[in-house]
C-alpha cells in the first residue's frame, strides 16, 4: 500500500513557520516612525498611546487581506492589477501611479532610511568621519543582504526585527516612565487640542502603502518554496492561517516597539525639548534615562533605518516586476535589477547630498490616490477567492478598515497641497 500521507497532512507534519510577516514590521518601523511617536511623545505625553493600538490593530487586518492575496487568490498586487485590468485604458494611469508611488517614492525614502541608520551609528560609536561614508557602507551591506534567498532574508529581518525591540524595550525599561499615565494612555482614547493631525500621522507611519505589495508578492513566494499550493486548497488554508499566526506574533511587537519609543519621548513632555531628527532623540535621553538608555535607543535607531533600507527595495522590485510581467522570484535579474537601482538611487542623494523633497512629493501624491484604491482591490480579491469563506464581520472590519485608508489618503494628499 502507498503509505504517503494526503496533502493536507504533509503540510501538517512540516515545523511551525511564522511566514513573511517580519517583513511588515521592519518596514513601518523606520527613522521616520521614530521621529513621528518620538515627537508625539515629547508633545502629548502618553495621550496618544492608544491610537498606536488602533494603528497596529488597523495594520493587522489590513495585512491579513493581502496575505489572502498572495496565498489564497495566489496572486501578488502587481500581478493583479495587470491582469484584471489587461486591455483597458485605466491600467496605463493605475500601472503609471504604481511605478511613481513605488519606485520614485522608495528610492527617495531609501535616502531617510540610510542617513537614519548612518547617524545612528555615528553618534553611538563617535566615528569622527563624514556621514556620507557610512551611508555608502550601508548601501553596501544592504546590497549584500538582499541578495541572499527569501527564506534566509526572512530569517535576517525576523532576528533584526528581535533585536531592534529589544534594544527599544531595554531603553524604556531604563526611562522613568509613569506607568499609570502610559496604561493610561493605551486603554482611554483621548485627542489633546492640536493633536489631531498627529493622530492621523501616527496610523500613516504604521499603515504603509507599499507593504501591501511586498506582503502579498513575499506570502506567495515564502509559501509556495515550502508546498505546492497550486492544487491543494486545505494547504491554502493552512498557509494562510500560518502566516496570520505569525502577525499575531510579529505586529505587536511592531506596535510595541512604537509605543517604547513615543513613551520614551513622553518622558521629556514638558521638558522643551524639540526632536528636530532622528539623531537627536538619544541624546535627548541620557539625561533623564542614563547614558546606557540612550545607547539602546541609538542602536534601535540604527537598526530600524538598515531593515527599512532593505524593505523598501524590495517593495519596489516586487510591485514593479509584478506589474510589467517580469519575473518576481527574488534571485531573478530583473526583480534585482529593479531593487538595486532604489538602493543606489538612494544611495547617490546622500552621497551628493541632494534634496529627494521634490521626487517624495511626487510619490506621495501617486500613494495619497493609490491607498484607497489598492485598499479596496484587495480586500475585493481576498473576498472573491472560494479556498476561505470569511465570516460578515471580518469583511466588515475590511470594509472599515478601507474608509481608515481613504481618510490617510486624503491626509496625503492635503500635505502634498501644503508643499506645492
Amino acid at each position: 500500500r502507498d503509505q504517503t500521507p494526503p496533502p493536507s497532512s504533509r503540510f501538517a507534519l512540516q515545523p511551525m513557520r511564522t511566514g513573511t510577516s517580519s517583513l511588515i514590521v521592519a518596514a513601518f518601523v523606520g527613522p521616520g516612525t521614530v521621529l513621528t511617536c518620538a515627537s508625539a511623545g515629547v508633545d502629548f505625553g502618553y495621550a496618544l498611546g492608544w491610537v498606536l493600538v488602533f494603528a497596529t490593530g488597523t495594520a493587522f487586518v489590513l495585512q491579513s487581506f493581502t496575505a489572502g492575496t498572495g496565498i489564497l487568490a495566489r496572486r501578488g498586487l502587481g500581478e493583479a492589477i495587470r491582469t484584471e485590468l489587461d486591455g483597458r485604458r485605466s491600467r496605463w494611469v493605475v500601472t503609471g501611479l504604481v511605478v511613481l508611488g513605488l519606485w520614485v517614492g522608495c528610492a527617495a525614502f531609501e535616502l531617510g532610511n540610510l542617513i537614519g541608520a548612518a547617524a545612528g551609528g555615528s553618534a553611538l560609536l563617535d566615528l569622527g568621519v563624514d556621514l556620507r561614508w557610512i551611508v555608502a557602507a550601508l548601501a553596501l551591506a544592504s546590497a549584500a543582504i538582499l541578495m541572499l534567498d527569501l527564506r534566509v532574508l526572512i530569517r535576517v529581518f525576523a532576528a533584526l526585527v528581535i533585536g531592534m525591540s529589544g534594544l527599544f524595550l531595554v531603553g524604556l525599561a531604563l526611562a522613568p516612565v509613569d506607568w499609570g499615565a502610559a496604561v493610561a494612555g493605551l486603554a482611554v482614547p483621548s485627542v489633546p487640542d492640536g493633536a489631531p493631525v498627529r493622530v492621523v500621522a501616527l496610523i500613516g507611519t504604521t499603515v504603509v502603502t507599499y507593504n501591501l505589495f511586498l506582503h502579498p508578492s513575499a506570502a506567495k513566494q515564502y509559501w509556495s518554496e515550502h508546498h505546492d499550493l497550486e492544487d491543494d486548497p486545505e494547504a491554502r488554508r493552512t498557509a494562510w492561517w500560518g502566516e496570520l499566526r505569525g502577525m499575531m506574533l510579529f505586529l505587536p511587537i511592531g506596535g510595541l516597539v512604537s509605543f517604547s519609543i513615543l513613551a520614551a519621548g513622553a518622558t521629556l513632555h514638558g521638558s522643551g525639548a524639540e526632536v528636530a531628527d532622528v539623531e537627536a532623540f538619544a541624546t535627548l535621553l541620557e539625561p533623564v534615562a542614563g547614558g546606557f538608555a540612550g545607547l539602546c535607543f541609538g542602536l534601535g535607531l540604527f537598526a530600524a533605518g538598515l531593515t527599512s533600507s532593505l524593505t523598501a527595495p524590495l517593495a519596489a522590485a516586487s510591485g514593479i516586476c509584478e506589474i510589467f510581467g517580469w519575473d518576481p522570484n527574488p534571485v531573478g535579474r530583473p526583480f534585482r535589477a529593479v531593487w538595486a537601482s532604489v538602493l543606489a538611487t538612494g544611495a547617490v542623494l546622500g552621497l551628493l547630498d541632494l534634496s529627494p523633497l521634490p521626487a517624495i512629493v511626487a510619490a506621495q501624491a501617486a500613494n495619497g490616490l493609490l491607498l484607497p484604491v489598492i485598499a479596496a482591490f484587495v480586500l475585493w480579491l481576498t473576498l472573491r477567492q472560494t479556498v476561505v469563506t470569511l465570516p460578515a464581520w471580518y469583511r466588515a472590519l475590511g470594509a472599515a478598515v478601507t474608509l481608515i485608508c481613504t481618510a490617510l489618503g486624503a491626509r496625503t494628499l492635503w500635505w502634498v497641497w501644503q508643499q506645492l
